[in-house]
């Protein structure tokens, strides 16, 4: 009863109910972070509730790839104050598509990643992210391409 009375009440003095930004974007590198990359780029949607959409771009050794997928998010843990400055972890599985360009070879197959995601919120839009990703593509099984990678970047 007491939490519909003080709704009423914000509805009819015409306050504003506090409530947390949802993340919009990211956009992350990794640079002798990866297995097997050496360089890599990133950016993810967040635009639809519980989803991520990503795509990116990697170079190895004489080689490099991109990838696009997308899977469920899920937000594992809020820490942000009433200024929205703190952290979240967020927990994601994405599948989707990759390519591959080795030296003497090109392969495509499906590709699947686990991602754990730390965001420290500066702003309300504005945060840094540390992206921890590990799975891998399979082209034709048993044939398998490991990933790991740790990544880094802005959240917005």
């Amino acid at each position: 009863m007491t939490t519909a009375a003080l709704l009423l009440c914000l509805l009819v003095t015409g306050a504003d109910v506090p409530s947390k930004p949802r993340l919009v974007g990211s956009v992350r590198v990794s640079t002798f972070t990866g297995l097997p990359d050496v360089l890599g780029i990133s950016g993810t949607l967040h635009l639809i509730p519980y989803v991520d959409l990503e795509g990116g771009a990697s170079a190895f050794v004489f080689s490099q790839g991109w990838y696009a997928r997308g899977g469920p998010r899920w937000l594992f843990e809020d820490w942000r104050d009433e200024n929205n400055r703190g952290a979240t972890l967020r927990l994601s599985a994405l599948f989707g598509f990759k390519s591959i360009a080795l030296r003497d070879s090109q392969f495509q197959g499906f590709h699947f990643v686990g991602a754990v995601e730390l965001t420290y919120w500066l702003a309300n839009h504005a945060g840094l992210t540390f992206q921890l990703s590990g799975g891998g593509t399979v082209r034709a099984w048993p044939s398998f391409f490991p990933e790991l990678r740790l990544a880094w970047g802005l959240a917005f």
